[in-house]
């Protein structure tokens, strides 16, 4: 049975799904904003930001968290499966699912002007590519999309390891014995480094395919899935209320790890990175979000509750989608350029596409996405 208070909303989990999206914006706005900016301003925040990508990763480690969470007090419901996938659905898919029909929309009917105002002056496809993101196998598949394509398809590799997510984690929720869930968690957080470098030096599988494989990702969600059994099982939401000092410690430690990855292997290819660096990732921003909801008094707890990083976060989904094509039609139309921060212009436009995108995403959410997730949510378990 699922009790009152593990069903209520957690606000510091908003709010660290607020700055998850905020760095991926930064990073998509900023740091791509324009390879090898030439202003030496521009060229230091793109090197500042240049780990904004990992905020993919915090949202892996909040959904372990939520998802096991939610998976492991009701495990034991009639109607476990339905409820669960039902709800999914009305949350991720309709969506996402609109925004590939509008790109099939848009490019079959406009697709020659679409060419004409891009950069490249290719007109954009419509494949396999395209359409096998329907059954969120774009990060399986692959497809090397440029231009609008790529800004429209190439960041929702991170959808489809969800997506694939949710076909494994219920079902070992639901058939594993609790006692021995943690240990499996514990052992696919070991193996998977260890699979990337296999696939790295045994296969040769190129690093930007390790990137984005649902089980070279899998450590970041068990990290977030063993955090939620932890809490349930070891009250380690208490234990971090009675000794918080201990949890700082931990933090400052996995932050020196940081600073590192930082320093001397930032970018998501890299073999620091795809060896440890993912995992150690991992266990930062679950330190982060222990703290947050464990201690809410901490500096952690009260950032994450800021009103608007938690208004940011509420509207992330929608923001994430289309972030960087209203980036990239807006350099378009009004500069008729590809988007860069290294002109007063070109800032002033990407500042003017980080509102856009939110407006689009608030409105999204009252009228669209709220709705359906209510809709989804008379579903009980």
């Amino acid at each position: 049975m699922v009790t009152r208070e593990q069903k209520r909303r957690v606000p510091e989990l908003d709010g660290l799904r607020g700055i998850a999206i905020l760095l991926v914006l930064v990073f998509h706005y900023v740091s791509q904003g324009g390879a090898n900016a030439t202003g030496s301003v521009a060229a230091f925040l793109q090197r500042f930001v240049i780990m904004g990508w990992t905020g993919v990763d915090l949202f892996f480690v909040l959904s372990g968290f939520l998802i096991g969470g939610i998976l492991i007090d009701a495990r034991d419901s009639p109607t476990y499966f339905k409820a669960f996938y039902v709800r999914r659905f009305f949350r991720i898919v309709p969506i996402y699912y609109l925004w590939i029909v509008l790109y099939l929309g848009v490019m079959s009917v406009a697709g020659a002007q679409v060419a004409r105002l891009s950069n490249s002056g290719n007109r954009p496809p419509i494949n396999f590519g395209v359409f096998g993101h329907f059954l969120f196998l774009q990060n399986v598949i692959g497809s090397d999309f440029a231009g609008i394509a790529g800004a429209w398809f190439g960041h929702l590799w991170s959808l489809a390891v969800e997506e694939q997510f949710y076909l494994v984690a219920p079902l070992l929720v639901r058939f594993v014995s609790f006692r021995f869930l943690k240990p499996i968690l514990v052992a696919v957080i070991i193996a998977v480094p260890v699979f990337r470098l296999f696939l790295l030096w045994g296969l040769h599988v190129p690093s930007p395919r390790v990137t984005v494989l649902m089980p070279c990702r899998a450590d970041a969600l068990a990290v977030g899935m063993l955090a939620a059994a932890l809490t349930r099982s070891e009250d380690l939401l208490g234990r971090v209320r009675e000794h918080p000092v201990f949890l700082h410690s931990v933090l400052a430690l996995l932050t020196l790890g940081i600073v590192a990855l930082w320093m001397f292997a930032p970018q998501s290819s890299t073999l620091g990175m795809q060896s440890f660096g993912y995992t150690w990732l991992a266990f930062f921003y679950v330190t982060l979000l222990v703290l947050a909801v464990g201690q809410p008094q901490s500096w952690t707890g009260r950032i994450t509750r800021v009103a608007w990083l938690r208004e940011l976060g509420t509207v992330s989904y929608c923001v994430y989608i289309i972030h960087i094509v209203v980036n990239v039609v807006l350099h378009a139309l009004l500069l008729r350029r590809a988007p860069s921060i290294s002109t007063g212009k070109g800032a002033i436009v990407t500042v003017l596409a980080a509102f856009v995108t939110y407006g689009v995403a608030k409105m999204s959410w009252v009228l669209f996405e709220g709705p359906l997730q209510r809709r989804g949510h008379a579903f009980k378990y």
